[in-house]
């Protein structure tokens, strides 16, 4: 049992390590920069000499200093990872500054016993005198050994700090993303059977007024419909070509249903036409058109889709009659989730709905062209 215990402890001790361990850049840094206060303090060191009877080359000096270096080197290494394991869980202030305290000493500790014992291994000296020599050492280079260390540690600290800010801002932004990725799948999925619905009655009413050739035709129109959405139903969005294909598709049943009523116009500049926007955007807003315009006693009332674009902007304009009475408040479920899509997925876009005082109620949706769009 002891040695199981013993066996588990070593096992998650190793990984809590690995997993704090720092990234390369990091290990890379500390070493070019203990490898260049190395070089000017030994050039410090050659410089105050130079002349005396304690001169010693530059090369020579900068070996034998060499050992107090390469230590901070691992010292500062392992400083980082210890501050990152305690402060990896939440934590009372006097339960960290005790252990901080705790690994700062026993990093000291072992600072000053391996980079005496390189020392005297380079030099090849008597180890019979590592006690004494240690000692000597520490009496004048302690009080400097602590400030190092007090300042590696408030480095690290910082560097723990700033890593948490970051991940917590990229945990937030995962979260708002998932968040947001969920809710459109919701507008889109309140969106789909609104449509279909409205589709299907098109086609009983075709039926019940024995049309049976054009309830065919608008059932093949609808089955077009159905695939398109199949074939996107885990796409985020369509090419405009792909979108005024499937509006193409709604218009006919709808033109079938409303007879002589409407008055179908589309034109799409030839640059728009592999533009990738949201996924059903257009749809709802056309539809919104046609159930205004099929209100009408007239015929032939005009529902018209311009789709341009001017430099880095998708304009869409959409024209259709309406009663001089009707207020056009009736925009219903399609419109309002649109309104949706757009706030969630962009920080600029314009959409207008407003009445002409000819009776033609106009439509203006304007949304950014991304980079993978051009």
């Amino acid at each position: 049992m002891l040695n199981q215990a013993i066996s588990e402890f070593y096992t998650e001790t190793v990984s809590l390590i690995r997993a704090n361990l720092p990234s390369r850049f990091f290990v890379m840094s500390a070493a070019l920069i203990w490898l260049a206060v190395h070089a000017i303090y030994a050039h410090l060191q050659f410089r105050a000499f130079e002349g005396s009877e304690k001169a010693l080359g530059w090369i020579v000096g900068w070996y034998e200093l060499s050992p107090w270096f390469i230590a901070y080197i691992f010292h500062t290494i392992a400083l980082y990872t210890f501050t990152k394991i305690i402060e990896s869980k939440e934590r009372p202030l006097g339960q960290r500054i005790i252990l901080h305290t705790i690994s700062m000493g026993l990093l000291l500790v072992a600072n000053w016993l391996s980079s005496t014992g390189l020392f005297f291994v380079i030099t090849q000296a008597d180890f019979a005198t590592f006690i004494p020599f240690l000692l000597k050492m520490l009496s004048t280079t302690i009080q400097l050994d602590f400030l190092i260390c007090f300042g590696l540690l408030s480095m690290c600290l910082g560097l723990c700090f700033h890593d948490k800010r970051i991940q917590e801002r990229l945990d937030f932004k995962n979260l708002q993303t998932a968040l947001i990725d969920e809710q459109l799948k919701t507008l889109r999925t309140q969106l789909n059977p609104h449509f279909l619905f409205n589709a299907l009655n098109t086609a009983v009413s075709l039926i019940r007024l024995k049309r049976d050739e054009e309830a065919v035709q608008a059932l093949a129109e609808l089955s077009s419909m159905l695939r398109k959405i199949l074939e996107h139903k885990h796409d985020t969005g369509s090419k405009v070509k792909e979108e005024v294909a499937f509006i193409k598709n709604y218009l006919c049943i709808q033109q079938m249903r409303f007879s002589d009523k409407l008055d179908v116009k589309i034109s799409v500049e030839e640059n728009c036409l592999e533009l990738e926007i949201p996924n059903m955007l257009l749809h709802p807003l056309v539809e919104n058109a046609v159930q205004h315009g099929s209100q009408l006693e007239s015929n032939r009332n005009l529902v018209d889709l311009k789709v341009s674009r001017n430099e880095d902007q998708l304009l869409v304009k959409l024209t259709n009659k309406v009663a001089e009475n009707d207020q056009h408040k009736g925009f219903g479920i399609g419109v309002s989730n649109t309104k949706d899509r757009l706030a969630k997925l962009y920080k600029n876009y314009r959409l207008d709905l407003s009445a002409n005082r000819d009776g033609f109620f106009e439509t203006t949706l304007i949304i950014p062209i991304s980079d993978a769009n051009v």
